[in-house]
């Protein structure tokens, strides 16, 4: 949640690995996690809501944030939430939700076509033949254990976003599905049904313009 864990080497907890950066909190949540008789939701729950977990980038925190990035720039003693994208499976999840094509239910055996409607923890996993869109946002090999995931940033994935296929698919679906009303109406949609919020005024005029122009 916060962009790195504790320990900076997930996979190593030994004495190669690197020192918890804050031992008595992970001390207090293992505790925690025992006390919870070992459900996670409740220790996400307490993360997502905690005061340091809410400290973003927002206006008015200037002097706190330039002050905490002169003395710990790498954010190791967690005094905010690190910006973090998506992974490669909610990025087509989302492309999926978003075009109101995905399917939410169950599935027996997965398929191995990135076409296919479902969350994309029902893809079968084959290491020869890995699905392209989660494969370019770095989604694991499956060929070993992978305690911390890269997160890249590269042109091909900028590109795929624009050009391929499957994401035209889901952008034609998310069209019809604002076929519907007044320019501002179905601005409004596309800002609820991405964002999950209402369009700023400005935000509003400018893609009322896009529109238009289109």
């Amino acid at each position: 949640h916060f962009g790195h864990g504790i320990v900076g080497t997930p996979s190593d907890f030994g004495i190669r690995g690197d020192r918890p950066t804050h031992p008595e909190l992970l001390d207090w949540l293992a505790s925690e996690l025992i006390r919870q008789k070992w459900r996670l939701k409740p220790i996400h729950k307490l993360m997502l809501m905690s005061a340091t977990y809410r400290l973003g980038y927002g206006r008015g925190q200037e002097t706190m944030i330039a002050e905490n990035m002169a003395t710990d720039p790498g954010n190791q003693l967690l005094w905010r939430r690190e910006p973090k994208r998506l992974r490669a499976e909610a990025i087509r999840d989302q492309l999926l939700a978003v075009s109101g094509r995905i399917e939410l239910t169950g599935l027996g055996l997965g398929a191995m076509n990135q076409e296919d409607p479902h969350r994309s923890i029902y893809l079968r996993v084959k290491r020869s033949r890995m699905t392209p869109v989660l494969q370019l946002f770095d989604a694991p090999d499956a060929l070993q254990g992978v305690g911390e995931r890269q997160t890249t940033t590269t042109a091909p994935q900028g590109l795929m976003l624009l050009n391929n296929p499957f994401v035209l698919a889901q952008a034609d679906a998310l069209a019809k599905r604002l076929a519907n009303g007044t320019a501002g109406e179905m601005v409004a949609q596309m800002y609820r049904a991405m964002l999950g919020r209402e369009p700023e005024p400005e935000e509003l005029r400018l893609t009322k313009r896009f529109v238009a122009q289109s």
